[in-house]
């Protein structure tokens, strides 16, 4: 018999205080990557690991205590160290970059989201405290928008639980004020309108931005966490028969698997 052919190749980091990493291993093996949980510091050491992978993850957590801001360490670090093999990884290589939560801060942070224009690595935005004032854990309901994300269809809605306490997205002015075309997603109301009213926004994000993408559509960032909704008995609603039949974290784990398998 053939052997089973392998899905694409995807990395998760782990970085100290990192906390989502095996529950975003399980999901993206779940719809069919070939994962390897990788240590931050060892790709430091070898970042041609990288070129090798279609996928790199930065997941949720609080990546060394989240000492200064969140994900400003971690941030700083990749972007000196891991820099040019980044930029080679997506400009040159066709790689997608994922950062939820922790590691949306740390791609913000980093500069290679929006990275408007395809320049160096520079930060042009924040993510910042919530305006409650404290930190959020509860589900809402995203959209994804019109933008020029390079796997995630126009119009569709999830359901997703957030759990930060800075998530509050504030662009920069290289931004348009609403994120133009770089706004992959949008928190919304039951009137699948988004809003900035709490706690449809749980933190207040300007324009109602959820995730970001870059120019090249590749790279996503966003503060909800699909790794937390990858299993049906995730759902408060589980098992009651209004329960969702796939979970939202079941297809944004597909629509990226399948786009860097292509």
């Amino acid at each position: 018999m053939s052997p089973t052919p392998k899905g694409p190749k995807a990395l998760v980091l782990q970085a100290p205080g990192t906390n989502c990493d095996l529950e975003s291993c399980d999901a993206l093996s779940r719809a069919g990557a070939d994962v390897e949980l990788l240590p931050v510091l060892d790709l430091f050491a070898e970042p041609e690991r990288l070129l090798r992978a279609r996928i790199l993850m930065f997941p949720g957590g609080f990546a060394h205590g989240d000492d200064i801001a969140s994900a400003r360490i971690l941030a700083n670090q990749c972007r000196l160290r891991l820099g040019d093999s980044l930029l080679r990884f997506v400009d040159q290589e066709g790689g997608y970059v994922l950062g939820i939560c922790n590691g949306f801060q740390a791609l913000v942070k980093m500069g290679l989201l929006p990275r408007t224009g395809g320049g160096p690595l520079r930060q042009q935005a924040t993510l910042t405290h919530n305006d409650s004032g404290h930190y959020e854990c509860r589900w809402v309901r995203l959209q994804i928008q019109a933008g020029n994300c390079a796997f995630l269809p126009e119009g569709e809605i999830f359901d997703l639980p957030v759990g930060h306490g800075e998530g509050k997205f504030i662009p920069g002015p290289d931004l348009p004020k609403d994120g133009g075309s770089y706004t992959a997603l949008r928190y919304i109301n039951e009137e699948n309108q988004p809003t900035q009213e709490f706690p449809a926004n749980p933190n207040g994000s300007l324009s109602a931005i959820a995730g970001l993408c870059d120019e090249s559509g590749r790279v996503l960032g966003m503060m909800p966490h699909p790794d937390r909704a990858y299993l049906p008995q995730h759902h408060p609603r589980w098992p009651s028969q209004d329960s969702p039949h796939e979970p939202s974290g079941t297809r944004f784990f597909r629509y990226l698997v399948q786009a860097a398998h292509s």
